[in-house]
């Protein structure tokens, strides 16, 4: 006879662009169900309270909070709430599913990570794209070995809009490939040099581009813009054997394996620093698309979450991999502010 497990009770605070989606999930989850919702807006409370009748709604957190009937707290507000937000789910001894980035100060990640670990919580982090089908294709093919040594990562994610005051663009948009690259690679990027420019308002950049260099010589680059004509998610990676461009709006072959490289011959000693002296051999092989079977990123990283809570899961998005990206981003910020200058990385312990 098996025990049936008991739902986890979630509260859901903000429903704006991205809280319908993770209450849907939630909601069609047989695992878990949607208790109350919270929000500012009204008129949104309203569209929710009709598309799910038996779910609460409040204009107060603070009603989610001492709600005993809900277990764990999923917040999906604007950036510069989520520390104070996440402090008082955790004091109540709510588990927590926050939206990214987890905070704007390091030593705000710092103390949500202690008071998660004291409470015995979990503080989760919403980095959808490693929960992307792609995204973990490209691992697997990596993890291989079968590109040799990476030289470097080029990473864009531009689009027109939608244009934000309260954060640039780097940290709107940045997470999700900082996130991707700590879940890629095994060890982190130890600096950072960005630039960012400032052409729609007077207040954050929204074209940023920023360079991450590796302690193994890897450099990892992205590029973040909300004015762009063109929608771009792509990320090319350049290995020593092989080659590999991810392409999130190619649908039907999201994924291209090149097997193009380049080596050096030195053909004479006598011709040593000459442009005689060397031979490229440019290898240009077939072009491999694997089948990829795409998924719903959220839906899979809703999934995670209520394993890590109910069963014990190893957590991929954890506070401390928050922090990491938090610790990245704020390095970029600080190389902006210095017109470039390469800053050095300074990592959250966690302990």
């Amino acid at each position: 006879m098996t025990t049936e497990l008991k739902k986890l009770r979630l509260g859901v605070a903000g429903v704006g662009h991205w809280g319908p989606n993770l209450i849907r999930n939630f909601y069609t989850n047989n695992k878990s169900s949607v208790t109350a919702v919270c929000d500012t807006d009204t008129k949104r409370l309203s569209l929710i309270q009709s598309a799910y009748p038996e779910v609460k709604v409040t204009t107060s957190f603070n009603d989610l909070i001492n709600n005993n009937e809900v277990d764990a707290l999923v917040i999906a507000t604007p950036t510069e709430t989520h520390y104070e937000l996440a402090k008082k789910a955790l004091s109540a001894n709510k588990h927590v599913l926050i939206e990214k980035p987890v905070a704007t100060k390091p030593e705000e990640c710092e103390e949500l990570i202690r008071l998660a670990q004291a409470k015995n919580l979990h503080l989760f982090v919403g980095h959808i794209f490693i929960y992307n089908a792609g995204i973990n294709a490209v691992k697997e093919y990596l993890d291989s070995g079968d590109m040799g040594r990476i030289y470097y990562v080029n990473m864009a994610r531009t689009n027109l809009g939608p244009i934000r005051r309260d954060v640039n663009a780097f940290w709107d948009l940045a997470p999700h490939d900082i996130s991707i690259l700590n879940y890629w690679f095994p060890e982190k990027p130890v600096t950072v040099s960005a630039v960012g420019a400032v052409y729609l308002n007077n207040e954050v950049e929204d074209t940023v581009y920023a360079t991450f260099r590796y302690a193994d010589g890897k450099i990892a680059n992205i590029h973040t813009s909300w004015l762009n004509p063109k929608k771009v998610r792509e990320i090319v990676i350049v290995g020593e054997k092989k080659m590999l461009v991810w392409d999130d709006m190619d649908l039907n072959h999201p994924i291209k394996i090149y097997d193009k490289n380049v080596t050096f011959i030195k053909t004479d000693e006598q011709l040593i620093d000459t442009y005689s002296g060397f031979h490229a051999n440019i290898h240009e092989g077939d072009t491999l698309m694997p089948k990829i079977l795409l998924n719903e990123p959220l839906k899979a990283e809703c999934e995670a979450f209520l394993n890590v809570v109910q069963n014990g899961e190893k957590s991929l998005s954890s506070g401390l991999e928050g922090a990491h990206v938090v610790n990245a981003l704020v390095a970029a910020d600080q190389s902006m502010l210095a017109d470039g200058k390469e800053i050095e990385i300074n990592y959250t312990t966690g302990e």
